[in-house]
């Protein structure tokens, strides 16, 4: 498969998400910090980022702010989250919102989907 997924868990939560993509075929890299992720971005061609809510900070930013750097699909996954939240990083840039809990294949579908309509690996340019 070859697709590569950047993982950002800006929050100290555990997460089966990187071991459930790593066993369907893609390779995961995850990073619990953002200036790295941020960097990572300018770096490596990824195709999908997945962005696991920070209960503690305002994820819809870091949304915002990865949506500046980039067009690479992005998934936001939240605990608990009421409608505006979702609506809020909808907006802010996630392609989808996700509430805790989901299910695998689920999340497999979702990351399928958008996987299917962007080009693999394109040419990005990155602005701060």
């Amino acid at each position: 498969m070859n697709k590569r997924i950047l993982f950002i868990n800006n929050y100290t939560a555990t997460s089966t998400v990187p071991e459930l993509l790593a066993g369907a075929g893609y390779r995961v890299e995850v990073t619990l910090d953002l200036e790295i992720a941020y960097r990572g971005l300018e770096s490596r061609n990824y195709d999908l980022i997945i962005l696991l809510e920070n209960p503690y900070a305002a994820s819809w930013l870091t949304c915002q702010n990865i949506r500046r750097l980039t067009s690479i699909p992005l998934i936001l996954i939240g605990q608990g989250a009421s409608t505006e939240t979702c609506v809020k990083g909808i907006n802010a840039g996630a392609d989808y919102f996700m509430r805790k809990s989901f299910g695998p294949l689920e999340l497999l579908a979702r990351i399928s989907s958008l996987l299917q309509r962007v080009p693999s690996n394109k040419t990005i340019s990155l602005a701060y």
